[in-house]
């Protein structure tokens, strides 16, 4: 790769090097061969080793173990990492590479007895790329998910997927969460397919991929002239909007939504509570699996910031407070932890 490796990197452990290590696993699929391809890249850069068939590391699953965890254990020359799914099997590699980084010893001398699992389910990026290749607040360059409004899939953004599992991360938010133009339309036939393509890529790594979501899009892809979330003809239309989406996106774990925010319309426009619109689609896309992470940065854009009784900072507060406990199961309410004390 041409860009940096950051924590995949593997610098030789000097003065221990060796001809091979060899592995062992009845296990087979797509993350169990991203475990193997990582133990591979692992050993030839810290000993100089090619990865070969044998029992010096066995891969297995232990179904008694979290889905997301792993058991390693290392002692003489011999290695076995237990997952509670293949998941849990690629992280433990991970756990392996580290370790053996950490401990800066030859194979044949390096110990380990670990068990861990995730103690948070959900474990989520959010970008803020717009579909030009902008990043709105980026100041790292250009995005590597979007360029003049197209998706791009290649050895970046595979290797991403490398760099967020490796810390144990399983969620990723593509867009940006204010949508509008071109990124609207990703829930449409025009982006289906390269979608899904990154979902795949992602899935690969244990990651869920989510989109950011136009509350408006039935109004802005042609269908009924309202986002009004109790109205029937709005509720159907979401119904065949998701239907045809996860059909199409099965590897999708759900949306993020920033409604009634920054001059958009939302459930407010309509005399609604932000609780009507998150629940109204959280039902719609629970039977696929799906979640609803509802943004909470709602408040008035026009407020005149001389008018000291508006109090900005509170607007959050002031408008979820009542409706604590209305939410349904799989909806999740995201403040926003910004770098300013208004936000």
């Amino acid at each position: 790769m041409a860009f940096t490796k950051c924590w995949l990197a593997y610098p030789e452990i000097r003065g221990c090097r060796c001809d091979a290590i060899s592995l062992h696993t009845e296990l087979t699929g797509e993350t169990i061969d991203r475990a193997k391809a990582e133990l591979a890249e692992g050993f030839k850069g810290l000993y100089g080793a090619a990865l070969t068939e044998g029992d010096d590391i066995t891969l297995a699953l232990d179904m008694a173990l979290d889905p997301e965890g792993y058991r390693l254990k290392a002692a003489d020359g011999h290695c076995t990492i237990e997952g509670g799914s293949e998941v849990g099997v690629l992280y433990g590699v991970f756990a392996l590479l580290r370790n053996l980084q950490t401990a800066g010893k030859a194979w044949a001398q390096f110990t380990a007895d670990e068990e861990k699992a995730p103690s948070n389910r959900l474990r989520m990026l959010n970008h803020w790329d717009n579909m030009d290749g902008s990043i709105e607040r980026g100041y790292s360059g250009e995005s590597f998910f979007f360029a003049e409004n197209e998706i791009l899939v290649n050895e970046r953004t595979r290797d991403y997927a490398r760099f967020v599992a490796r810390v144990g991360l399983n969620g990723v938010v593509i867009n940006n969460v204010n949508v509008k133009d071109a990124a609207t339309y990703l829930i449409t036939e025009r982006y289906f397919d390269r979608v899904a393509e990154l979902s795949n890529v992602f899935a690969d790594y244990g990651i869920k991929l989510y989109l950011s979501l136009n509350f408006a899009s039935p109004m802005e892809l042609g269908g009924p002239d309202s986002a009004d979330p109790l109205k029937e003809e709005v509720i159907v239309w979401w119904k065949e909007k998701m239907k045809e989406v996860f059909a199409r996106i099965p590897n999708l774990g759900g949306f993020l939504v920033k409604a009634d925010s920054e001059g958009r319309p939302g459930p407010f426009t309509y005399g609604r509570t932000q609780a009507d619109g998150a629940n109204m689609l959280a039902d719609i896309v629970k039977e696929y699996g799906a979640i609803i992470i509802w943004r909470c940065f709602v408040y008035n854009c026009t407020q005149d910031w001389r008018d000291y009784k508006t109090d900005r900072a509170r607007a959050g507060y002031d408008n979820f407070i009542q409706m604590d406990g209305d939410y349904h199961e799989n909806v999740i309410l995201q403040i926003k932890n910004a770098n300013s004390p208004v936000e």
